[in-house]
Formats: structure tokens, sequence, C-alpha cells
């Protein structure tokens, strides 16, 4: 055999060793004992959906901790690491983290033991009467192949090298370690040429419970840290909102003109609207007054019979979480019924120059988006009759009446409800976008409003705030308890007491369940203002059914007590907020308790204060 036959029969022994040696070294990865390693997609998920996974080696070969380990191709999917071991569905097995220690075999893996066979072959015969397994460079079909080379050690560690050279040189990888107890993200080791070790925190944005009884819901005691994504994809940061167009602008403008000729009247205001020096405020007095007087002739403010206890809640969660404050929520609901008016501090969400917005005269929605400056979107929706939106839509109210008609004598949802719900999607999908996300969408209502903002919330999830809304038909298991939806209601208005989780307007509405029934609210509910003033309902709803006359004293002292208590303006007091805009100021009756400060608290800070204060009550 002359030199170049010698030279080419080296480079194909060489060349097939190295082959071999290589298909070796990934056997002998696969199987080895490793945690789980999360690989990311390349696009961002959302924390609850199942993690990609790729069972590698742990961060740290056990055998030579120095020695770095190229991982397979991201994006295939390990079943074992994908699946939780308990039968319990953790968000923490996103990360490829075991539940429990339980989990782990005794090595410490958490991943089966290694039963690849041994790829190390006996080492080659010494000497010239050596057979030298040469395969044939093109073998036809019927030529047996000869057997494979003996790969020797030092073979395969010059192909691993090769290999995790060439690895490190074509694309980054990139490891997801073991967070420790109480860490707030997961360190991730990223390796790129040069061989640079850069590690990142990245922060769990997964919300954590929102209110004691969360956790044992979901099986999970503490929210999990956040899916690593690699390449690093920053979330992106909601556009400012734009300005009305000038068309938009000139739409507006007649309403904005008859709001300003209602400020005047004292029909409506805001914070620096002008006004009559002398309004209506005495006349407002004077005709409750004398009302208040014909109860007490009629014996409606005698001690009324014991009424059941309501079980409280007992908020011990985060308070932490942004979000819009009372007042902007209430703002926002009372600006449903001022034409022409923006509440203070909010802008129009827009899209090609215009409010996202919607109406249905058929079924009585209405609703609204706004920005608050800190970047949160809050979609409002408007209670019955529209306040002076009737001067340019007096047909609505109809289809309003009709669906609250529907909601407390019936068993069934409205179509305003759906067509909330519908506008609240559109809203979502719209807001992605723009870079918002869901966690910065919220919904809010007063009356009707409340109505539908509680009725998106339970279908869809959203945080928010309703005032003054009765129960819903809808019931679902523990009736969002350790929800971020907090419904607010005035003691003495009849509105949030047609529900079946409060008692007091019973035998008018279905008998009282305690945290449930058939009219349950959704969320928390937080009641505000003198419990005192409760004592005429309770006295004239014993009187529903009894005869004519006592159901017709019934249905007065609920009108009259539902306009004294009801209005965004009594809600504005007790909650210690400056209405902007208000509707009606001098309608209703605002004296008695004022919870300072509750107007510049955020959803979660307002159950631990109502907690704190006693008045937050099971749904």
């Amino acid at each position: 055999m002359d030199d170049a036959d010698r030279t080419r029969s080296c480079v194909q022994k060489r060349s097939f060793r190295y082959g071999v040696a290589a298909i070796a070294l990934c056997a002998a990865i696969a199987g080895a004992p490793a945690h789980a390693v999360a690989w990311a997609d390349d696009t961002v998920s959302d924390s609850t959906s199942s993690a990609t996974t790729n069972a590698g080696p742990a961060a740290g070969n056990p055998a030579d901790p120095d020695k770095p380990i190229a991982g397979d191709e991201p994006g295939r999917e390990d079943p074992q690491a994908a699946e939780p071991s308990d039968g319990v569905t953790d968000e923490s097995d996103d990360t490829g983290v075991p539940d429990s220690e339980t989990d782990l075999h005794p090595d410490g893996s958490d991943t089966e033991p290694d039963a690849s066979p041994d790829t190390t072959a006996p080492p080659e015969e010494e000497g010239e009467d050596a057979p030298e397994r040469v395969p044939p460079t093109d073998p036809a079909p019927d030529i047996p192949v000869a057997s494979e080379p003996v790969v020797t050690e030092s073979d395969s560690r010059e192909v691993a090298e090769s290999v995790r050279d060439e690895l490190a040189g074509s694309r980054p990888v990139t490891k997801a370690a073991h967070a420790d107890d109480g860490e707030d993200g997961v360190a991730v080791a990223t390796l790129t040429p040069p061989a640079e070790l850069v590690v990142v925190t990245v922060p769990s944005t997964q919300p954590a419970p929102t209110h004691p009884h969360a956790a044992a819901e979901t099986g999970s005691t503490a929210a999990a840290p956040a899916a690593v994504v690699s390449p690093a994809v920053d979330q992106p940061t909601p556009a400012p909102p734009q300005p009305l167009s000038p068309i938009a602008e000139l739409l507006e403008l007649p309403g904005r003109l008859v709001n300003a000729v209602l400020e005047v009247f004292d029909f409506t205001a805001s914070a620096n609207s002008p006004s009559l020096p002398v309004g209506f405020q005495p006349i407002n007095d004077a005709i409750f007054g004398a009302f208040r007087e014909l109860e007490r002739q009629l014996g409606l403010w005698r001690t009324p019979v014991p009424q059941p206890d309501v079980p409280t809640l007992t908020y011990t969660g985060p308070t932490t979480r942004p979000t819009p404050t009372v007042a902007q929520f209430l703002n926002a609901s009372a600006a449903g019924y001022v034409l022409g008016s923006t509440p203070g501090g909010l802008v129009p969400f827009t899209v090609d120059g215009f409010q996202m917005s919607d109406t249905d005269v058929f079924s009585g929605m209405v609703g609204r988006v706004w920005a608050t400056p800190e970047g949160q979107l809050i979609i409002a929706y408007q209670g019955t009759t529209g306040g002076s939106h009737l001067l340019f839509n007096p047909l609505i109210t109809v289809a309003q009446v009709l669906a609250d008609l529907q909601v407390v004598f019936t068993g069934t949802t409205p179509l305003a409800f759906y067509d909330a719900l519908d506008f609240a999607e559109r809203v979502q999908a719209e807001a992605a976008l723009q870079g918002y996300t869901s966690d910065d969408i919220f919904v809010t209502g007063h009356s009707l409003g409340g109505w539908e903002a509680q009725f998106v919330a339970q279908q869809t999830g959203l945080a928010g705030i309703g005032f003054e809304a009765p129960g819903i038909n809808t019931v679902v298991p523990g009736n969002g308890a350790d929800s971020m939806f907090v419904n607010i209601g005035t003691y003495g208005s009849s509105a949030p007491y047609m529900a079946t989780d409060l008692p007091g307007l019973q035998p008018f509405m279905p008998p009282y369940v305690p945290g449930g029934g058939t009219k349950p609210h959704y969320g928390p509910i937080v009641m505000i203002g003198d419990p005192a003033a409760m004592t005429p309902l309770y006295n004239a709803s014993a009187l529903w059914g009894t005869s004519p006359i006592g159901s017709a004293v019934f249905l007065v002292d609920y009108l009259m007590n539902f306009f004294q208590y009801h209005l965004p303006g009594v809600q504005a007091y007790h909650l210690d907020v400056t209405p902007d805009p208000g509707i009606v100021l001098w309608l209703g009756t605002a004296r008695g308790p004022v919870h300072t400060g509750y107007g510049t608290l955020t959803i979660p800070q307002l159950m631990k204060a109502a907690s704190d204060d006693g008045i937050l009550f099971r749904p």
C-alpha cells in the first residue's frame, strides 16, 4: 500500500471514528441522570401554558462541574419533564423544577437513572497483524459493511470538544438553573463565544394569589417564577394614548356644550366647573327630610327583626399589584352618566383617532375605554338611563330598564351582558396591539354598568370595581371570593341588596344563602356608609306580600331609599373622593361615616383596608 492509499485509509478511519464517537457521546448525554432543563420558545408564552422542555444535563455536571456540556436543540419536548408527577397543575413545572424533594431520585436527579449501554469499546489490538476495520467508502447493497471501529477515550474527548466548540460558535446555549426558595426570578446562564458566563435575573410576572383562599383552590401555595425565555424578549411598553382626531373632537362638541349648560345649573359638575351659588340642595334635603318623618310615622324606624350575619372575609394577600385607584374607577363609572365629560385624570383610549367605545340601542349596553397616567385601561359600562346622554339617545332607556327587570325577576342573563363581554374581548385584542396585557385592563360601572362589569369579570377574570350592583344569575364555584373584582355597595341603597348573598329584601328576593344563593354577587363585597340606614328597608321588606297596602309601602320605601343612597355622589362622599365628573350631586343624602383615604387605594389595598375595618364580605 503506497503512502497516498495509506493516508486515505487513515482519513477514512478517523472520519468514521469521529462520527461514531459523536453518536455515542449524544447517547451518553441523553441517558445521563440530570435535571430537566426548560427551553423557551422564541415567542413569549403565558405563564399558565405548558412550557417547551428538553431534558438535558443540569447546570454543572456532577462528574465534572467545570466542564460545560452542550444540550440538544431547543423545541424538542420531553414528556417526563412537561407533566407534573403529582397530577396537580403547578406553574412551577414550567421551569422544570421538581414539585418537591420526593420527586427526586436518590442521586438527586429528577430523571430516570442512566440506562444507556457503555459506548466505550475495548482498546484495539496492538501490532501490525491487527485486523484493520475500514468501512468501504461506498458499499453496495449486497456487500456487507465491516463492523464499527473501536472508539478510544481520547477520540471521544476530541470529538466532544469539537462538537461543543461548533455548537458554542453557532448559537447560544441557555440553561435554566433551579431558583432557590424565596428568590423572585430564575438565573439564566448563557454561553456565547468566547466562553463567557452571563447571569440574568428574570423577575416573576405571575400574579401572586389575590386572596388567602386562592392558593388552596389552585393547588399552589406560592406564585411560580416566570418561564425562562431565550432570546430575552422585553415586555413591550404600552404606547401612550393618542389624542382624539379633529373629527372626533368635532363630533363630541355638542355633548360638551350641553354639559357646560348643565354644570351651570348644578345638574352635573367637574372639579373646576362653575355652578350657581344656591343650587337644588335645599330642595333635596327638604324632600328626603319629609320622607324620613313619614317612615317614622309608619313605624319603619323601629328596631327591625334581627338579620342573619353575613360571612366576612379576612384579606391577607399582597397589596403591591398596581391597579387604578378607587377614585379613578368611580369617576370612570360616573362619566357614563355625563354627556361630553372626561373622568378626572383619565384620557380616552383611542383607535385611529377615536375613543374606543360601543353603544347598542337594542340591548342597552354602552361602554367606553379610558387610560390612566400609569398605563392602565379602564372599561367603563354605563348605568341605567345614562344621565344626560338621554338628550341624544332617549330610546336606549327602554332596553336598559328591560335588562334590569330581566336580571331581577328571571334566572336568565340579558343580551346587554353578552354585548359587554364581547366589547371587553375586542378591547383586549386592540389593547394587545398597543402593548397592553390583560393585567393592564380593568372593568367598572355603576348600577347596571356594575352588573355588566361583574359578568365580564366572572367570564374573563379581569379585575375591577363595580358600584351599587345587584347579584347576577350566573353562578360559579366560590363566586369569585378570591378574585380581584370588588363590589362596593352603600348601606341604605336597595340595589346591592337585590341579591341572595346579602339579607334584607327577602321575601321580595329569593332566599338568602350565606356566601351564595341563586343571585350572588361575583367578587368580595365592600359595604360603606351607616349600617343603621338599612333599618327602614328591613322593616318595609317584611310587609311585602302581606297585603296590597303593605306591598305598596315596601315599593315606595324601596324607591325612595334607592334615590337617596344609590347615586355616585353618595359613594364619592363615603369613599372620600372628589367626584369628577359628578352627576346630580344634590340628589341623595351625603352624610354619615367617611372612610378616609379609601379613594386613593388600589384594589388589593381596598380589600386590605375593608378587611381591617370589618366591612369586607363574602359573596
